[in-house]
């Protein structure tokens, strides 16, 4: 349901900044062609489906829908199956219930490898705490002074201070089919309007009106609520010798706490060519992956920058999404099969500890070699 030419905030974009007198039939055949050739397959899809589950009565998870509540189905009504052109007003049913959040969160840690290394605060929640353990628990009498460093130890990530926003279309045929049909429908295309931009938001997010971002340095100066990058470290190998020197301190505290996974996240161009050359060897019988001194995991993410790289532990990096809200408008009377939505969702994300992640300098890195040993045999 992806736009091949345009995405489709774009298109509508352009047609809401564009004065009345130019919204010209030309835009508007434009925008009709890439929706119907967009969703012609898709709707062709769900029709095959549903006729099929109808005359079969197979079950719900073969077609990937699920039962839903009354509370869902409420919402449904209200935000997507309503025929009148009154906007949505925000009312608590214009959101989408915390159950539907929990299954698009789910599904938003398998549509993207690197979600699944993110801690996730529950749909729902405005705020979550941030703890990192600082020094050993020592026996003693409780005092004040004990108190206040517990406290001081302690923040708070607020999930309702940024928003990201999405248009997506529904079609009426989809929306004649019922409520599963409607529900998966929704799931899917909800996802697909924010997975890449919740991944920026992880990444690169500078902090004012977004997430603050792996690449980002908490520690730094921040300008007018951005965040500046982190100072990339320059390393030569992925082995003890430069990475363990180099890169290895940081995030095991110079030893102070155990690191046994790190995953490495780079834009694929870099994984396929600088990186594959640094982790293989070439052998008789082709490349050949070497084992590594640590628990590598490779995370492709199109946001870090070519020659750059991110040393991250897994679940370091706390975000959250506290509602998903829609608005509608079927003000684009050209469109009689298709009704336009808003899709806002509310949330936020940084690192638990700048120290929790390392940029790498990855321009140098070189090729792996294998060693090879020579004996003198004595006669």
């Amino acid at each position: 349901m992806k736009f091949n030419e345009k995405k489709i905030e774009d298109l509508v974009k352009e047609l809401n900044e564009a004065p009345a007198e130019q919204k010209s039939q030309k835009i508007i055949e434009a925008i009709q062609s890439v929706i119907d050739e967009s969703y012609a397959e898709t709707i062709a899809q769900y029709q095959k489906e549903f006729e099929e589950y109808s005359a079969t009565k197979e079950n719900d998870a073969k077609f990937g829908l699920r039962s839903l509540t009354e509370k869902e189905k409420q919402w449904i009504d209200r935000a997507i199956k309503q025929e009148d052109t009154t906007s949505l007003t925000g009312k608590e049913i214009d959101y989408l219930p915390e159950t539907t959040i929990n299954y698009i969160f789910e599904d938003l840690k398998t549509a993207h490898p690197l979600f699944k290394y993110i801690d996730w605060a529950p749909a729902g929640v405005q705020k979550w705490f941030l703890s990192e353990r600082s020094g050993k628990a020592t026996w003693g009498k409780l005092t004040r002074a004990i108190v206040d460093k517990i406290e001081a130890g302690v923040s708070t990530l607020d999930l309702e201070v940024n928003s990201l926003s999405a248009f997506m279309f529904v079609p009426r045929a989809i929306i004649n089919m019922g409520y599963k049909w409607i529900d998966r429908f929704v799931r899917t295309v909800i996802i697909e309007v924010n997975e890449e931009g919740i991944e920026t938001g992880i990444v690169a997010g500078n902090g004012k009106d977004a997430p603050i971002g792996l690449l980002k340095d908490l520690k730094g100066s921040v300008q007018e609520g951005v965040y500046p990058d982190k100072t990339a470290v320059e390393i030569t190998d992925l082995g003890p010798d430069s990475f363990g020197a180099k890169v290895l301190p940081t995030l095991n505290k110079n030893g102070k706490r155990n690191v046994d996974t790190i995953v490495i996240i780079a834009n694929q161009n870099e994984l396929d060519t600088t990186i594959y050359k640094a982790t293989h060897v070439l052998s008789f019988n082709g490349y050949v992956k070497a084992d590594n001194y640590k628990n590598f995991v490779y995370v492709a993410c199109p946001d870090v920058p070519a020659k750059k790289a991110i040393a991250y532990i897994p679940k370091k990096y706390v975000a959250g999404i506290s509602r998903m809200g829609i608005d509608y408008s079927d003000h684009y009377k050209f469109l009689e099969q298709l009704r336009t939505y808003s899709v806002v969702t509310y949330g936020n994300g940084r690192l638990k500890d700048n120290d929790d992640a390392v940029v790498l300098d990855i321009s140098k890195l070189e090729a792996l070699k294998p060693i090879v040993k020579t004996e003198e045999v004595t006669p």
